[in-house]
């Protein structure tokens, strides 16, 4: 038989098809893969199903589906039969097989945990058939694309959420024995069908665990608005849903959907709403058997809502000459500066880049006359000459008047010094003549410190991704600072692009990239085109530089190659599965790159 070449046509393989099966009832959908293997340019002569590393045995689908093949691998001691557990993309998850012989066939091709049977690389098979299908197929013999898989006998059947009917994975039965095909495909339904029925009652249990915690909340002598949610649940009680309502319900939805993401993160956080409002929420965290149910939230509303400012295309300035106007800047711009003309001592917990240090700086200029801002870092390293110094010098600043004291980036304190500069703090907090302000990012445990505590007060400056309406503001203010002629602008795709991105590093990730953009040959309009590779994420996860580099190599490459994955897999000299793996890794969508 002559070997595929990748530019045969659909008619090509509908008779190759014909040549090698003679079950009609197959035949369109078996055809209808051939052809998905061609375009992926599948090589019918050999096969290459790639490997990954530790694939993923906490996901529900695995939780639920492995009791039942181990269950299986006993009733089936001694046949020439293995049971397989993929994930949606085609990744086997386990096998289970008690005959030896069997095992030496299916390690000699390859279909063994870790390795990836999906279409996109062995062609039709049962796995990555079912998978691309959505529908219980049974693939034997000859109707196998790659040669090599031609001797087995495979049905597989997609395994849907039983509440979501997102496909999770799929259930595989494979053997070498002719036999009945139905007979097959009867059995991977009946297995595919007990798996979702354990995914069901694994998610039922936790969501009726969210449910009971939510209810006693609902019911307690003061209950309140009430929020309680997971990946899959959302639910509110008459008193939220009735008191936040349009972007504030939105913006509420988005903070506790984070919060609830960092499954230690527990205690009060505080939030400003679109509104103008404050949100207070009281976070408990859900867990049952040895697992994260979710998060229910009590919540406080503070404030009355304000009227919504009309969108200003020129950059919008607070009183302090900061730009950015909504809620949640403004508030934290607000609070901060009572407190720093009360003189009492502040604490400003942000992300990285978010403009603390920005903030404390106009602070200084708007109110600090005649007063000098000395700025102290964390020591460079925990030997004890070096922290005995620095907790010296923090002590004599402490008591020079007419100063200006910042502490930046007190989390990267190490435990005993964060105690002893507690103790220093709380002894000189009487005879102190400075104004003291501590910067820090937000904790990701939910109880403060002593160290959290010496300040009078605490303010958080909310990240770029919670500052609605303010990104279009600030690329304005950065380009017209980096190019005072004012010759260039936006064009409304590159605004909406700079609006999607998650910016993990916040403002000052938006004036590096604006910075950027101004030094480029001057044009009268920046395009969504122009923008770098970075504005084209979904992931707000902060990267090393290594990480960056390689994120932008890849998003360059599929913009070059029209997003073509395969190709620029290539190009980077890496496979498909890991280009895929790093794809997601990074918040990488390729048809956003069109």
């Amino acid at each position: 038989m002559p070997r595929h070449q990748p530019g045969n046509s659909l008619r090509a393989a509908r008779e190759r098809y014909l040549e090698v099966t003679d079950d009609p009832s197959a035949r369109p959908l078996v055809v209808a893969s051939w052809q998905r293997s061609i375009e992926y340019q599948v090589k019918s002569g050999s096969l290459d199903a790639p490997y990954l590393d530790n694939p993923n045995l906490e996901s529900p689908l695995a939780r639920a589906a492995l009791p039942i093949l181990d269950s299986l691998h006993e009733q089936l001691a001694d046949d020439p039969v293995s049971t397989m557990i993929t994930d949606r993309n085609g990744v086997v998850l386990s096998r289970r097989v008690s005959h030896e012989g069997l095992t030496t066939h299916l390690n000699r091709v390859r279909l063994a945990p870790g390795h990836v049977f999906s279409e996109r690389y062995v062609g039709t098979n049962g796995i990555g058939t079912a998978l691309a299908s959505g529908r219980p197929v049974v693939i034997a013999g000859r109707q196998h694309y790659v040669e090599e898989l031609r001797e087995f006998h495979c049905a597989a059947v997609p395994v849907l959420h039983p509440t979501r009917g997102s496909l999770l994975g799929a259930f595989n039965l494979t053997t070498i024995r002719q036999g009945s095909d139905g007979m097959l495909m009867a059995f991977a339904r009946s297995v595919a069908s007990q798996i979702e029925a354990e995914i069901a009652a694994i998610t039922s249990r936790r969501e009726r665990a969210l449910f009971q915690d939510y209810m006693e909340a609902c019911s307690s002598a003061r209950p309140g608005p009430v929020l309680a949610l997971n990946r899959d649940v959302v639910m509110m009680n008459e008193q939220l849903s009735a008191a936040v309502t349009g972007p504030d319900h939105y913006a509420l939805l988005d903070h506790a959907r984070e919060i609830a993401g960092h499954h230690r993160l527990e205690g009060t956080r505080t939030i400003a709403l679109p509104s103008g409002r404050v949100a207070e929420l009281r976070v408990r965290r859900c867990r049952r058997e040895d697992s994260d149910a979710g998060a229910v939230f009590r919540v406080r509303l503070i404030g009355r809502a304000q009227p919504t400012a009309a969108v200003c295309a020129a950059p919008v300035r607070s009183g302090l000459g900061l730009v950015g106007s909504s809620p949640s800047w403004l508030r934290a711009v607000a609070d901060s500066d009572t407190a720093f003309v009360a003189g009492t001592w502040l604490h400003l917990l942000g992300e990285a880049g978010v403009g603390k240090r920005t903030l404390v700086e106009a602070l200084h200029r708007a109110h600090g006359a005649g007063r000098r801002l000395e700025v102290r870092e964390p020591p460079p390293s925990d030997s004890p000459a070096v922290t005995e110094r620095w907790l010296h010098d923090i002590g004599e600043l402490l008591v020079v008047p007419s100063q200006v004291l910042l502490l930046s980036d007190v989390h990267l304190l190490g435990d005993q010094l964060r105690r002893r500069l507690t103790n220093l703090l709380v002894r000189r907090a009487a005879g102190a003549t400075v104004q003291l302000v501590m910067t820090s990012q937000p904790s990701m445990v939910g109880a403060a410190d002593e160290l959290d505590q010496v300040c009078g007060a605490s303010v958080e400056v909310p990240a770029l991704r919670h500052r609605h309406g303010d990104t279009e503001h600030l690329a304005r203010f950065f380009l017209r600072k980096y190019r005072p002629s004012g010759e260039s602008r936006f064009s409304p795709d590159a605004l909406t692009m700079l609006q999607r991105c998650p910016w993990p590093e916040n403002v000052r990730q938006l004036e590096s990239v604006i910075r950027g953009l101004a030094r480029r040959a001057p044009s009268r309009a920046i395009h969504a085109e122009d923008l770098p590779p970075e504005c084209r994420v979904s992931s707000n996860r902060v990267l090393t530089t290594i990480e960056a580099l390689e994120r932008d190599a890849i998003l360059r490459g599929l913009m070059d190659r029209d997003s073509n994955v395969q190709r620029t897999a290539q190009d980077l000299g890496i496979s498909r599965a890991t280009m895929y793996r790093k794809m997601r890794r990074y918040g990488i969508v390729p048809s956003s790159l069109t």
